[in-house]
């Protein structure tokens, strides 16, 4: 936990000198293949982005993991990304941080312990790829902190921006 922190804060320094792709009012849609480390399972994912200001765009995201070990999961994202420029304006890095909402649910003999949701903080990072002016694709691992079930997440995904 510590080195994710060290790391996110070594970035968030180093930002200051670079130039993103984020824009003021932009905005892009993507979907992903995900896999979480808890659930050990994959699952596929939405999200929806925002340019709020130059530089930093916010995310709503969700994503749905298929059944494994007796366990269906979901969870609901907010995120802020703050985009720096790596190359030519198109590959780029960026850390994020957020909120997430997590719902699990257990099946069979495990259904006395029912549905548990929780609140906790996403911390992460990610690669952007533009593909062209319209599409991109990312690399994004992020880290859910909850007070029960921590979760990593690796997430492939194709944003369309318009």
């Amino acid at each position: 936990m510590k080195k994710i922190l060290t790391l996110a804060c070594m970035l968030i320094m180093g930002m200051g000198l670079a130039h993103a792709q984020a824009e003021q009012g932009q905005t892009a849609a993507g979907i992903n293949l995900v896999y979480g480390s808890e659930i050990e399972s994959m699952g596929l994912g939405a999200r929806f982005q925002y340019g709020i200001i130059d530089h930093l765009r916010g995310e709503v995201g969700f994503n749905y993991f298929f059944e494994h070990k007796h366990m269906s999961w979901w969870d609901i994202n907010l995120n802020a990304h703050y985009l720096v420029n790596l190359k030519d304006n198109m590959f780029y890095i960026y850390p994020l941080a957020g909120l997430n909402y997590t719902a699990v649910d257990y099946k069979g003999e495990y259904n006395d312990k029912g549905e548990n949701n929780h609140l906790g903080l996403n911390l992460g990072i990610g690669l952007e790829y533009e593909i062209n002016d319209k599409f991109g694709v990312n690399l994004e691992y992020r880290h859910t902190i909850i007070r029960k079930v921590d979760q990593g997440i690796i997430g492939l995904g194709l944003n369309y921006k318009f």
